[in-house]
């Protein structure tokens, strides 16, 4: 347990009490596929619900990091990505939608391939019909304008080579454009079809069209940004 990890998971959560022993269970039996050093993160963005640490992995170190109150998908993986100590990070939502037993497909088309990222596509998702809807139209906007060759920036589930994760900003909305951000710094980027499952328990942390605005007002930023030409400046002045 005291070695230097190979995976870091790193998982952001905001009131997932009840699906919290659940997801460790299954990167747990995950990580053990992979049989090597790894380490879990756990980020709290300031959750208001009352929970119990689940027990500690028999197998892996478990970290809990913890924001003094809600600040955002992106503030609490930007935490997470910088404390990883692993070689390759793992990224995943807590809402068990994700299934964990897809990282290690992914991380072989990293290494195989030669890839610093490999985002998820999710396939037969399993949310609403107006859910669906506006992430399709936000993924074709996104693609004509960005031209980042990714068909489901919506998928949390990530395999990336921690060296290029921990040169991601940690600016607001950051999240939905990992594989833009990467693929403007000179990355290789790839992605793959992944299982998208029912969700556990609790519920969506975001309202749709609360959703849409945010995303709309980060799109135009990261245009802003990419018409700028920082491209590599923005992540890394030396690359």
């Amino acid at each position: 347990m005291n070695s230097v990890p190979t995976f870091s998971v790193v998982v952001p959560f905001y009131n997932e009490a009840e699906n919290l022993p659940r997801l460790i269970r299954e990167i747990d039996a995950m990580l053990r596929v992979l049989e090597q050093p790894a380490e879990i993160i756990l980020v709290n963005d300031g959750s208001t619900d009352t929970f119990a640490q689940p027990p500690a992995s028999p197998a892996f170190a478990i970290r809990w990091l913890q924001l003094n109150q809600n600040s955002g998908q992106s503030a609490a993986m930007y935490y997470g990505i910088q404390s990883a100590q692993g070689e390759f990070i793992i990224l995943m939502d807590a809402d068990l939608q994700n299934d964990p037993m897809d990282a290690p497909r992914m991380w072989n088309k990293l290494v195989d391939d030669g890839l610093d990222l490999v985002t998820g596509i999710r396939t037969r998702r399993h949310d609403t019909f107006v859910r669906r809807l506006s992430s399709s139209i936000a993924n074709s906007v996104r693609a004509t304008l960005l031209q980042d060759h990714t068909s489901d920036t919506g998928c949390t589930l990530k395999v990336v080579r921690a060296e290029a994760a921990k040169r991601l900003p940690g600016w607001n909305g950051m999240h939905r454009f990992i594989p833009a951000l990467l693929l403007s710094a000179g990355y290789k980027i790839g992605e793959m079809p992944v299982e998208h499952r029912a969700r556990n328990a609790g519920v969506s942390k975001v309202a749709g069209g609360k959703r849409a605005i945010r995303a709309t007002v980060d799109l135009l930023g990261m245009l802003w940004f990419s018409r700028r030409q920082f491209k590599g400046r923005l992540l890394d002045e030396d690359r």
